[in-house]
């Protein structure tokens, strides 16, 4: 029997891993915001495989059914590598035509394939077995817990590409396992020499840059030219291409700029932001032209203190610091990538060992200064945003967390009296509105702090290269002491020289109604306003909603369509509906179809009932609210994307796990017994939800460990009695005498965590995520409440292998 529990839990281990992998790789080949689309089809795969089996018995009878579970687990480890060269080759872009909708759909089946065979294996394995169903879903769930863990590592070691083809290989494993199981010896052999060729095809891929790797990337075809590096983590992709002499880069470039030529390279992240690193030899002379770009306004008014700068990337804002004698540089850059490339393999490029005053950690910004005493004269990010997603889900990104009024009150409280907080956005279009909600946001926070006149402290200035006239760049500059009249006569000079544009300033009237609109306000509450006063939401950011990109409302959408041009906050939010609706669709078909099924089998076995389909569904939906809301709000908390991912997902998974296997020792008596679990979860949500943001602003302070073992103590009730319902619901309904209907709660369990997934994304943002974490209690007290009674006291029976037939 071991070697049954091994393999499933080396399926799950797979499953997941192909899961994380495969936000990576979307990532890269597409969006930031349909990364999130591997979820989506995990579930859809696997429902798809539970419904085969509900739907086909004859496949599934109860001689195959060890057979059947080799079989599949084979047949996972075979597809998985052929799903990823198809998919790698298959161009996505958006163009006003159907054979678009035709490209997505086959990307789709594409990725489904494998978790479709995942499906039946987990199914058969929860539902088909003589085995207690809390032990077997312990086993899935401890797989899925390790695998989380593993995609770290593995991100760690190989590109992701190279990472499937590892997956392939503990597939493998796991069908020699389940062939051993069934007494299949020869396919025991041909599994593990399978699996032993897929480590070496793994080793091999990651050894070369021109292996199995994405030709398709954002929409246009990736040539894979002028490679220097590539690696990828699990927050991303950086690639480093070959040096070039070219026109220094500049993000917001004066129109009396110099024209200065420049040997650099570029670094990429996701195919997508990009951050050049210009050859430094020690000599800072040369840089002096970087005084023309509107970014580096905050190092000129505070020459020679002391400075961090959040978002390194290739060095520009450090060097700038530099030219400008700044005593202390500190440099924070959350991508471990950046770091490596930056300071050991590109170095003597880069010449960062060479950099005056200047060291760097590899850390996130805020996470860094919230453990710090230090103070700074300067504290800047210039156009810190990646577009690269994180696993806690469609539209959450590594920057979120930096964007929010608490994550600027921490800003705030690290400058030295009259120090500078100098933050970068674009500016002009549509993407407009992303300068204007880092003004709502620096003018909450100084609220909050208790500074009554906020236009006191602020300036926003904004570059006019006529060059860019569609996008340019804005630079706000935040004081924690009113600005003073030096200060206010250097800005309008730098202005002046530079032809630069002051959109705001203490003492002056702005000509931009947006600006107008923000800075009347006098409280923060007054502030909630501005969601609605507009096409866009420009209120201010906070840790329980932390969507600072996002700045179109759910009712905006159909006006914003009609006017177009609204960049990439429209199209990510419609991205999302439109897989919420497949979603949508995807738990229908799956209650529409085996109803239909049944009614052809009337006197075979108990009609299903109501409450059982809206029990399964209730639990669905209510998991992947809880387990979203928890991933993004605890990673606040723990500071970085692999924090969360780590602590987070696999602690959540593991203590589900545990209540799961604790779940066979709960006496299914009575009514009251099946309610007991889903009323639990219900309350221990209630409870996570009043105390996470006191414990997370309280200990945010603390060591890593610390928090990540506070970020267990929170999250572990929760997943304890959260690993109650679902072997609960499964017996419970074998009590009912509903077993042939069980493959059919499974699949109907998984639909709704697709919908789920999709629905906690909307909540939050036009919420907050404690509201979409209580929307998981919710969820979890009507399955309690709809849970169907039995009449009688019956005898609890596990399910069978006869209920195959």
């Amino acid at each position: 029997m071991i070697f049954f529990y091994f393999g499933l839990s080396l399926i799950c281990a797979g499953t997941l891993m192909y899961e994380v992998l495969l936000t990576r790789m979307l990532s890269v080949l597409c969006w930031y915001y349909l990364a999130f689309v591997s979820i989506s089809m995990a579930m859809f795969g696997m429902t798809a495989g539970a419904l085969a089996v509900q739907l086909r018995p004859k496949w599934f009878t109860a001689s195959d059914i060890r057979n059947r579970l080799a079989q599949a687990a084979f047949a996972m480890a075979v597809s998985m590598p052929i799903s990823l060269v198809i998919m790698l080759a298959i161009p996505l872009g958006i163009s006003k035509a159907v054979e678009t909708l035709f490209s997505f759909l086959l990307l789709s089946a594409v990725i489904a394939v494998p978790f479709f065979f995942s499906g039946i294996v987990v199914c058969l394995s929860l539902t088909r077995t003589h085995l207690r169903v809390g032990r077997v879903y312990f086993a899935d769930l401890a797989g899925a817990a390790a695998g989380c863990l593993s995609s770290v590592l593995l991100l760690k070691l190989v590109d992701a590409p190279s990472g499937i083809f590892a997956i392939s290989g503990l597939l493998f494993v796991s069908a020699a396992c389940y062939a051993s199981y069934a007494g299949n010896n020869s396919r025991v052999r041909r599994s593990l020499i399978l699996a032993l060729t897929s480590l070496v095809i793994s080793g091999l891929n990651a050894s070369t840059l021109h292996g199995i790797q994405p030709i398709w990337s954002k929409g246009k075809l990736d040539l894979r030219t002028r490679l220097l590096a590539e690696v990828w983590n699990p927050i991303s992709k950086v690639r480093a291409s070959k040096p070039v002499t070219t026109l220094a880069h500049m993000w917001g470039p004066s129109p009396r700029a110099p024209r200065v030529f420049r040997e650099q390279l570029g670094l990429n992240i996701d195919n997508d932001a990009g951050t050049p690193i210009m050859r430094f030899n020690g000599d800072l002379k040369p840089f002096a032209y970087l005084r023309y770009d509107v970014t580096s306004l905050g190092a000129g008014l505070r020459p020679g203190g002391a400075a961090a700068i959040i978002g390194v990337g290739g060095g520009r804002d450090v060097i700038n610091c530099a030219v400008n004698s700044f005593h202390r540089i500190v440099g924070i850059e959350v991508n471990s990538a950046i770091v490596d490339l930056d300071t050991r393999r590109l170095d003597w490029f880069s010449g960062f060992s060479k950099i005056p005053n200047f060291e760097l950690h590899n850390d996130e910004g805020r996470s860094y200064l919230t453990r710090s005493n230090e103070k700074f004269d300067l504290i800047q990010a210039s156009l810190v945003d990646t577009w690269a997603a994180t696993s806690a889900g469609a539209l959450t990104l590594s920057e979120n967390s930096l964007y929010t009024v608490d994550a600027w009150q921490i800003f705030d409280r690290h400058l030295t009296p009259g120090g500078l907080i100098t933050f970068s956005r674009w500016y002009g279009g549509g993407e407009s509105a992303q300068t204007y909600r880092m003004f709502s946001v620096a003018w909450a926070m100084l609220l909050e702090e208790g500074v009554t006149d906020p236009s006191r402290n602020i300036a926003l200035v904004e570059s006019e290269d006529p060059s860019w006239d569609k996008i340019r760049v804005a630079t706000i500059l935040v004081s924690n002491q009113p600005l003073s009249p030096e200060d206010l006569r250097r800005i309008r000079s730098v202005a002046d020289e530079m032809e630069f544009k002051v959109l705001f300033l203490p003492g002056q009237e702005t000509a931009v109604p947006e600006l107008r609109s923000i800075a009347t306000a006098r409280t923060v509450e007054g502030m909630a306003s501005l969601r609605d006063n507009s096409e866009f939401d420009y209120s201010p950011v906070f840790d329980w909603s932390p969507y600072f990109f996002n700045v179109v409302r759910i009712w905006n959408i159909p006006r914003l369509l009609k006017e177009g041009g609204h960049g990439a906050d429209l199209q990510a939010l419609l991205f999302v509906f439109a897989f919420m609706l497949a979603a949508l669709i995807l738990v229908v078909l799956t209650i529409l179809l085996p109803l239909k099924h049944w009614a052809t089998r009337q006197g075979h076995a108990a009609s299903p009932r109501a409450g059982g389909i809206a029990y399964f569904v209730g639990i669905g939906v209510g998991f992947m609210l809880v387990e979203i809301a928890m991933m993004q709000q605890l990673s606040i908390f723990l500071g970085h994307p692999i924090y969360s991912l780590v602590v987070v997902l696999t602690g959540l998974i593991l203590s589900t796990g545990v209540g799961s296997l604790v779940s066979d020792r709960l006496s299914l008596a009575s009514n009251a017994a099946t309610r007991m679990p889903a009323l639990a979860v219900t309350a221990t949500l209630i409870l996570y939800s009043v105390v996470a943001i006191p414990v997370i602003h309280r200990f945010i302070v603390e060591p890593l460990w610390l928090r990540a073992l506070l970020s267990l103590a929170l999250l572990a009730p929760c997943g304890f009695f959260m690993g109650f319902c679902f072997p609960v619901g499964l017996r419970w309904m074998s009590v009912l005498e509903q077993e042939e209907s069980l493959p059919w709660m499974w699949a109907l369990n998984g639909a709704a965590a697709t919908l789920g997934s999709f629905v906690a994304i909307v909540v939050s943002m036009e919420t907050n995520i404690i509201t979409c974490a209580l929307a998981g209690a919710a969820c979890y007290l009507i399955a309690a409440v709809v849970l169907p009674a039995s009449r009688v006291v019956a005898v609890e029976h596990e399910p069978s292998l006869a209920a195959a037939a």
